[in-house]
């Protein structure tokens, strides 16, 4: 009878299971210790091996002959146990036992003693769809758990666990597998199982999956068989519905550089063959991601691996690639309010501005755009700040003479004219103190102006009085 990869390799010890080095390092050391929790949460991601690792611990918890933390997998206890006839691991899908009544009968069985290993263990898969009242039932027998007893509660929501459950449980986080954590598991199954692959198929997979090593050793699976026996990047691509990396990057030059009516055209052809769409546009985001690291970070190689596609890029200013990227995150949003291929379209359409974007050098010289000390430079040095800033600051009045007043710029100040009596009626002492760059000059008769350039005399005021 034919075993699904997913059962298959499944892993038997701690050292077998891929990633979660802290837990699983934890949990180790509980068992050789004695150290053993009455409860535990494992919360984290779908696929991510934390009802694998309940299983582990129920193991090398009930093993007759535990070898430095891990099970034997040799004796009967860990035989029943992979079998599923074990009497003293009870599995439960709280999705479908999620009431009081259900707890309550777990709360009746766990005052026995187990039948034939050291420990009776719970797993509850999917605990966060327990009701209230059920999580209450619980929480009793958290209180005061019977010896020999433990809970592993296993969740994708830890956010929906009660908190008192939370504070009785030993927490253990559960984070997605890199990708090429995941590509290192799928090559040993291939080599194991004598399939022909490119590397380059198995790091498709470990994207498609999404950080979970069950998802990504069921698709393996499926890859096989509808390759015969080998696993090609084409034939992946082909069975998966998702395009190569080499049409998605040409997109992006499509897009960057407005060339709507191809790009409009490509996504019509995908629609139609069958291409999932949604994947697409997943490697379409990821694709620019990199191509953001790229251009904005100094040393861009140490984080992604870069090629000719990111060099290509060398002279497109970021605030372009800045403005791709938003517009297709942007499509997700739309389509919660229409079909997602439309929304794919819409997203297109408004590529087209990505031509008249400039960069911010360019802006700066070409005049559109000043910079903000020489915008400033400009309205202050003017007439008409300096009464603005007068109004506000001195008076009205004092703002009201000053418009009476002639005035003129010279040499980056404003000077204001006027007769004697306006500018007596004028507090310069303080309109001065704020604003340094204004003056005042008297206003003179131009017989005396000619006086004045004649002789080089001064005007000399006389004192009254």
């Amino acid at each position: 009878m034919y075993i699904p990869f997913a059962r298959k390799y499944r892993p038997k010890t701690f050292e077998e299971v891929v990633g979660q080095e802290g837990v699983k390092t934890v949990l180790k050391t509980a068992v050789k210790t004695g150290k053993v929790h009455h409860a535990y949460l494992f919360a984290g991601p779908r696929g991510t091996g934390k009802t694998t690792i309940a299983r582990i611990l129920t193991k090398a918890l009930n093993c007759l002959n535990p070898k430095d933390g891990d099970p034997c997998n040799a004796c009967e206890n860990c035989l029943s146990i992979d079998k599923g006839n074990f009497p003293d691991l009870i599995e439960i899908d709280a999705a479908s036992n999620r009431g009081i009544e259900d707890i309550r009968a777990i709360r009746d069985a766990v005052s026995y003693a187990p039948i034939k290993g050291k420990y009776k263990v719970y797993i509850l898969d999917e605990a966060h769809m327990l009701t209230k009242e059920a999580f209450n039932a619980l929480l009793k027998t958290l209180e005061e758990p019977p010896p020999k007893t433990v809970f592993v509660l296993c969740t994708t929501e830890y956010d929906k666990i009660l908190p008192t459950i939370l504070s009785r449980c030993q927490r253990f986080i559960f984070s997605k597998l890199r990708n090429d954590e995941i590509v290192y598991q799928l090559e040993k199954i291939c080599k194991a199982e004598g399939i022909d692959y490119e590397k380059e198929a198995l790091y498709i997979i470990a994207m498609v999956s999404d950080g979970g090593m069950r998802d990504a050793v069921s698709l393996l699976d499926q890859a096989s068989i509808y390759g015969e026996g080998k696993i090609t990047q084409e034939k992946l691509e082909e069975f998966l519905g998702i395009p190569s990396q080499a049409k998605v990057r040409e997109f992006i030059n499509m897009l960057i550089e407005a060339r709507k009516d191809d790009a409009i055209k490509t996504l019509q052809s995908m629609y139609h063959s069958g291409i999932n769409l949604q994947r697409f546009w997943d490697m379409l985001e990821e694709e620019i991601r990199s191509l953001l690291l790229y251009k904005s970070l100094t040393k861009p190689e140490d984080i992604i691996e870069v090629d000719e596609f990111h060099k290509h890029f060398d002279g497109v200013p970021l605030t372009k690639i800045l403005y791709l990227e938003k517009v297709v995150n942007q499509a997700r949003a739309d389509a919660r309010t229409r079909d997602f291929y439309r929304a794919c379209q819409l997203a297109i359409i408004k590529t087209e501005l990505i031509k008249d974007i400039m960069d911010l050098t360019e802006l700066l010289s070409s005049g559109y755009v000043r910079t903000k000390e020489a915008q400033a430079k400009e309205e202050e040095r003017t007439p008409e700040f300096a009464i603005k800033v007068v109004e506000e600051k001195v008076g009205s009045s004092q703002a009201q003479i000053l418009k009476k007043l002639k005035a003129q710029v010279k040499d980056d100040k404003v000077i204001f004219v006027g007769s004697a009596e306006d500018l007596k009626s004028l507090d310069i002492d303080k309109i001065k103190n704020l604003l340094a760059w204004v003056d005042f000059e008297e206003e003179v008769s131009d017989f005396t102006k000619q006086v004045k350039d004649i002789f080089g005399a001064k005007i000399i005021k006389k004192k009254e009085g």
